[in-house]
């Protein structure tokens, strides 16, 4: 049959072109998918060291005895650290994570009154830092504040 036409090579050629421009944007995509799949996963092992860590610190009386016994894991007290904190590494499911911890007095006993000048509030702050990460979006940070009663007319 004379009426029957198949593809020319040149044709052929091009549908394979235009299929090969698809695949690479494919497979980019899936490259893509498995970086932001391992972010992810450091996100979220981050926010559980931090949850971890500001656990730990809630459960550290704030009394006289804490509130100046300078901050160390596990086994510090609540006296503020300096503005840059305190920074740690910690290792979790074989991914390295750096911890950092900054402790700030928010409030004074007034002068004139037992314990004057001592610390009724602190701000609390932990940041997690995946040591691979690349954005600062990477980080995780809880903030909290820790208040003791102090008793007397102010």
């Amino acid at each position: 049959m004379r009426n029957d036409r198949g593809f020319t090579l040149l044709e052929a050629a091009i549908a394979l072109v235009i299929l090969m421009i698809i695949g690479l944007g494919i497979a980019s995509l899936f490259a893509y998918a498995v970086g932001a799949n391992s972010r992810a996963d450091d996100r979220e092992l981050a926010m559980a060291i931090a949850q971890k860590r500001m656990e730990w610190m809630r459960t550290i009386p704030f009394t006289t005895q804490t509130r100046s016994l300078a901050f160390s894991f596990p086994n510090g007290g609540l006296q503020a650290t300096s503005a840059a904190g305190v920074t740690e590494t910690v290792t979790s499911a074989g991914r390295s994570y750096i911890v950092k911890t900054v402790i700030q007095d928010l409030s004074f006993v007034p002068a004139g009154v037992h314990d004057a000048g001592a610390p009724t509030v602190k701000s609390i702050k932990v940041s997690v830092t995946p040591s691979v990460a690349t954005t600062a979006f990477e980080t995780v940070t809880l903030n909290t504040q820790r208040s003791t009663q102090v008793t007397g007319v102010y």
